[in-house]
């Protein structure tokens, strides 16, 4: 297999990827990955290293210096690339799991509430207004919504497009077929509490609700463009906007950013999925789609 193929292999699905991964964080991590998957080090050890590094970025950016800022900035691109790094192992190791997805999933929540933690210390330190506390919540709160969003749209979007089940649904009966053969409390407890997220994730369901299943190269087609318009929600892009106003010494910049037109941006894409989602549903009239009905 040359390097390329095992790149491609490595990704989850290159126009689901979002742009900054794919030029700049995934292909390093590539290389890493390169050298060490042959060895006996785990995706979930690879995680571990990830939240080691956003710990330490979280508390650079508590020192509320421009020289902390861009430390900060700095560790927190070291976080990054290593938290692409876990998942393309475990796609190259074909070593993935449900229980390793709640790992990165927790890793990348604890990191994130430190940094945000972080950057509410050092703000308020360094403008010398309290106030800047409660921007750092608003955007660590939109940003982690945001991340969501993208995740599901991503999920959903890679699932579709390869003729599987809904991913919600796939995902919950591996969920729960591992929590019947685990008897590990704390495994136990987190695979739980991944179930809750996606519940959350899914939002509130009806008593019948219609699941409409695409053909796959049809939903491809109406859905390619938009979903690439979906990564720049994702968590890198969020990420990468801090680590430069990081570097800049304006992390509140960063802030502003993500609470105000980021959510702007977040409400155009909603809108127009639905418009894209609309056209599929009178595409299904013409037999180009199948749409199942079951109740819930």
């Amino acid at each position: 297999m040359s390097t390329a193929e095992e790149y491609k292999k490595s990704l989850k699905m290159a126009e689901a990827e979002e742009m900054l991964d794919l030029v700049i964080y995934r292909p390093i991590a590539f290389v890493i990955v390169k050298l060490i998957y042959r060895l006996p080090i785990t995706p979930n050890q690879v995680t571990y290293g990830a939240l080691i590094a956003g710990l330490i970025s979280a508390i650079q950016f508590s020192r509320g210096t421009p020289n902390g800022f861009a430390w900060g900035a700095i560790w927190f691109a070291i976080a990054n690339v290593l938290d692409c790094g876990d998942g393309m192992l475990a796609r190259l190791q074909k070593s993935g799991t449900p229980l390793g997805r709640i790992v990165d999933g927790i890793v990348d929540w604890a990191s994130s509430v430190a940094i945000f933690f972080g950057l509410g210390v050092g703000m308020s330190a360094y403008f010398e207004q309290p106030l800047y506390w409660i921007l750092a919540i608003a955007a660590g709160v939109t940003s982690g919504y945001q991340a969501m969003v993208f995740d599901k749209r991503q999920q959903e979007y890679i699932s579709t497009v390869r003729g599987e089940k809904n991913f919600m649904e796939r995902e919950s009966e591996r969920v729960d077929s591992e929590l019947q053969k685990n008897s590990n409390p704390i495994r136990k407890l987190f695979l739980s509490a991944y179930k809750s997220y996606m519940m959350v994730q899914e939002g509130p369901q009806t008593s019948e609700e219609e699941i409409k299943q695409y053909l796959p190269e049809v939903y491809q087609q109406y859905n390619k463009g938009i979903m690439r318009w979906w990564t720049w929600l994702g968590p890198t892009t969020n990420r990468t906007m801090l680590m430069i106003a990081g570097l800049l010494a304006h992390p509140e910049w960063f802030c502003w950013v993500v609470v105000v037109p980021m959510n702007g941006y977040l409400l155009f894409m909603f809108w127009r999925q639905k418009q894209i989602t609309r056209r599929l549903d009178e595409a299904s009239k013409s037999s180009t789609l199948r749409t199942v009905s079951i109740v819930a």
